[in-house]
């Protein structure tokens, strides 16, 4: 995500800014430039080539997800149908803003997007509205292989989704909402599960190098007979 930040930074420079379509997409030609250049996992390009003729910002959910994350983190801005880098993200062009980047990234995505509207789920804002929890209970909880399933339990709140809903629910939001953007962002690897080895949702994750050195928690616990999270 890092380095998609990056490219549409450094084309929006180049060109003096990023034209976006009637819909308020990229164009076509500014998401294969980063579609081209980059990996996301639980998306396999060889399968969006070979499903769809031309690649639309909507077919390039990495590239649409990095954008939204740039605008929300005022490292870009629409102007008048057109997409500038501000001040702010020009400066994190430079090699040594790296890790700049990734902590606005990661600061934008989890507390200035609303993640619900990236996917169906109609759990709203569950789970992050506890995001410093989770992040917490996956320092301590993936250090090895694990899947969505099983995190879930130890990581979650799970008595704040309140209505019944469907039991996949909360997997699909903690996988779509979580797991998969903080791998994008390198925090957490994530590999073919070997239960499940179609992939996508069914990915096992653990955390990075890069978790514990973007994170440092201070956590108190209070009380003795409740729910320690």
């Amino acid at each position: 995500m890092v380095i998609a930040a990056r490219l549409l930074l450094a084309l929006a420079v180049e060109k003096g800014g990023l034209v976006l379509t009637p819909a308020g997409a990229l164009k076509r030609a500014d998401v294969r430039h980063v579609f081209d250049r980059t990996e996301w996992p639980g998306y396999d390009r060889a399968t969006t080539l070979a499903t769809n003729k031309v690649i639309n910002e909507h077919d390039a959910y990495g590239v649409l997800f990095t954008r939204i994350v740039l605008q929300a983190a005022r490292l870009l801005r629409k102007r008048s149908g057109v997409l500038k880098a501000s001040n702010a993200g020009k400066s994190m062009l430079a090699p040594e803003a790296a890790p700049a980047l990734l902590a606005a990234l990661f600061e934008a995505t989890f507390w200035k997007v609303n993640l619900q509207d990236f996917d169906r789920n109609p759990l709203e804002f569950w789970p992050q509205h506890h995001m410093g929890v989770i992040l917490w209970g996956l320092s301590v909880t993936a250090h090895g292989w694990s899947h969505a399933k099983d995190l879930m339990p130890a990581c979650t709140i799970m008595e704040t989704i309140g209505d019944p809903i469907a039991p996949d629910f909360p997997e699909f939001a903690l996988t779509t909402r979580v797991l998969r953007p903080l791998s994008w962002l390198g925090l957490l690897e994530s590999r073919r599960s070997e239960k499940w080895p179609d992939g996508g949702l069914d990915d096992d994750v653990r955390k990075g190098p890069l978790f514990d050195q973007l994170l440092r928690f201070e956590v108190e616990l209070k009380g003795g007979g409740e729910p320690r999270h």
